[in-house]
């Protein structure tokens, strides 16, 4: 049986918890929802499945591959982090178990923290780590930070 793994990425960006995180979930969504246009525009191919709310199948492209997937997504707005369970779809053909968190962590003067951690459970040893969504994230987050620090 295999063993959960964890991979965690920090990325410190110049615009406050407040600012991407703003009052409610919405604001968030529509930050993604506009770096994930960006990415696409650029030529890339990108993960979505942290851009919807509600339980769907997004198709997403990492590396020229099309994939579908089904999640869930859970909002802590007091932590400021929104954590996506995927629980079917192309991710699971090298996982058992899946799990995204995003944390906003606040510092000093309007600075951030991103934090996104990764919780799997590979499917067998030649299942790769999640490199590709984590090259996403950092992606992610500069692009947010970018639009925020445009309005």
């Amino acid at each position: 049986m295999a063993q959960m793994a964890k991979s965690m990425i920090e990325v410190e960006i110049n615009v406050s918890a407040d600012m991407i995180f703003g009052k409610s979930f919405s604001k968030l969504s529509s930050l993604l929802h506009v770096a994930y246009q960006n990415y696409l525009q650029r030529k890339y191919l990108a993960w979505r499945s942290i851009l919807v709310m509600a339980v769907k199948a997004p198709r997403t492209g990492l590396y020229g591959k099309v994939e579908k997937m089904k999640e869930r997504v859970e909002i802590d707005e007091a932590n400021k982090s929104m954590t996506v369970f995927v629980f079917e779809g192309d991710v699971m053909e090298n996982y058992s178990s899946f799990t995204c968190n995003l944390q906003i962590i606040p510092k000093l003067h309007g600075r951030s923290i991103a934090r996104w951690s990764w919780e799997y459970e590979k499917l067998n040893a030649d299942s790769p780590a999640p490199n590709k969504y984590m090259d996403f994230a950092v992606y992610l987050t500069k692009d947010i930070e970018s639009n925020l620090l445009k309005t």
